[in-house]
């Protein structure tokens, strides 16, 4: 009988050993997610199938890509359920909220005991991740704004390139140049894109040396309803409407297309935008050309990052895979398929400027005045650029007090505060 329950006793070890040895074997599951699309340049991709097939690490990562359109409201969903990504990606003006609403986990400690890692990035581009002293996010890309113009465009009208030195009178002068009208009263061609973007909007005012907050990022009144930046808010929301106009309108959109499109078909000269452009215009054969935003030159510097999310069951596995998003050979996987203009390497960054044509060089050289975003400056950007949005809209869209429109722009944002 001794016998018989020593052997199952035996047994049972034999199991237990076998089920913890089973359980070790268990691969470690990192879910990340971001928005847009995956295509032939998704350096990521090939990242993560690559780490999948070849790490030693015991881990495994599932990549899920969402569209833009629903992002946040899937990645809200994904924490308030229980449940959360591992690892997610936001844009540089969400990077507030994100901690806000407690999705984030603090990298401080991660980046402590490792002691192999090495900032390879540019130290004031690794700085956007820090939040209230905590390096919450790591960069994955980063891109500032220029002036897009077609040059072929511009040479049908016989107008000279925009130049370094250019204010805005001389965008508006050439932008009047490169409006045309046909014989039947529609348009060839617009010369500039007004566009409602807050990025562009906001960069609009930043390069005539305006502002929506004070300079601790604590105080919208006086600023967001200055008589400055209302009369500079109606000059750019005025150069939409009319019909001597020289920016297309939401009608003319539908007509003729997105901002892009015309772009790239010609009825539209110039626009603001950021380095993703690029791979559109590349792609459709345009020939286009950078410059500088005009007067101070000052752009907003977009960005988006990756955070390990709060309910992580894993950090340490997920740092492994952090370090490989954001890293030297994601990096150059990018550059390579030419998925990104601007790597967030220092080194690289040379490399790539080396590499790049003249038509280029007008958003490298932005480098030098981007200014960040005011959502990332403290917690008041997010609400005062959201406010600012509404009271662009209601200006273009209403007859309302123009004095009003903005004065219930900075209560919304104390508002938004309290809440």
């Amino acid at each position: 009988m001794k016998k018989m329950v020593a052997l199952l006793l035996a047994l049972l070890m034999l199991v237990g050993m076998c089920g913890l040895a089973g359980a070790g074997n268990e691969k470690i599951v990192i879910t990340v997610t971001r928005w847009g699309d995956i295509g032939v340049r998704d350096a990521e991709q090939v990242m993560i199938d690559k780490f999948n097939a070849e790490n030693d690490k015991n881990i495994e990562i599932i990549y899920d890509v969402v569209p833009g359109d629903g992002y946040g409201d899937r990645l809200t969903t994904s924490f308030s359920t229980g449940e959360g990504y591992d690892i997610f990606a936001s844009g540089e003006g969400d990077f507030y909220k994100w901690v806000g609403a407690g999705l984030t986990y603090s990298l401080n400690d991660l980046i402590a005991n490792d002691a192999e890692w090495v900032n390879e990035m540019n130290e004031a581009i690794f700085a956007m991740g820090n939040i209230n002293g905590e390096q919450t996010y790591l960069v994955r890309d980063y891109n500032p704004l220029c002036l897009w113009y077609n040059k072929d465009v511009f040479d049908a009208n016989g107008v000279d390139y925009p130049a370094d030195d250019w204010t805005w009178d001389d965008l508006i002068a050439a932008a009047k140049l490169l409006t045309v009208m046909n014989d039947d009263g529609t348009y060839a061609s617009f010369g500039f894109n007004a566009q409602s973007w807050t990025y562009a909007a906001l960069t609009y005012l930043t390069s005539l040396g305006l502002d929506i907050v004070d300079p601790t990022a604590t105080v919208v009144e006086g600023y967001l309803d200055s008589p400055e930046v209302i009369a500079a808010m109606q000059d750019y929301v005025n150069f939409a409407i009319g019909d001597d106009r020289i920016s297309p309108t939401a009608s003319d959109m539908d007509t003729f297309g997105n901002a892009g499109a015309m772009f790239i078909n010609g009825t539209l000269a110039m626009t603001i935008n950021g380095g993703w452009m690029r791979g559109q215009l590349v792609d459709a054969g345009c020939n286009y050309g950078t410059a500088l935003v005009p007067g101070n030159h000052a752009q907003y510097l977009c960005a988006s990052g990756y955070a390990i999310g709060s309910r992580c069951k894993n950090p340490e596995a997920a740092w492994e895979v952090l370090k490989l998003l954001t890293g030297r050979e994601c990096s150059e996987t990018k550059l390579e398929l030419d998925a990104a203009l601007l790597p967030t390497i220092d080194a690289l960054l040379e490399v790539k400027k080396e590499q790049s044509g003249p038509e280029d060089q007008g958003l490298l050289n932005s480098l030098d005045y981007g200014v960040q975003p005011v959502g990332m400056r403290s917690p008041i950007g997010n609400p005062a650029a959201t406010a600012f949005t509404r009271a662009m809209e209601r200006l273009a869209l209403t007859n309302d007090p123009v004095e009003q429109i903005f004065a219930d722009a900075v209560a919304e944002v104390y508002e938004a505060m309290e809440d």
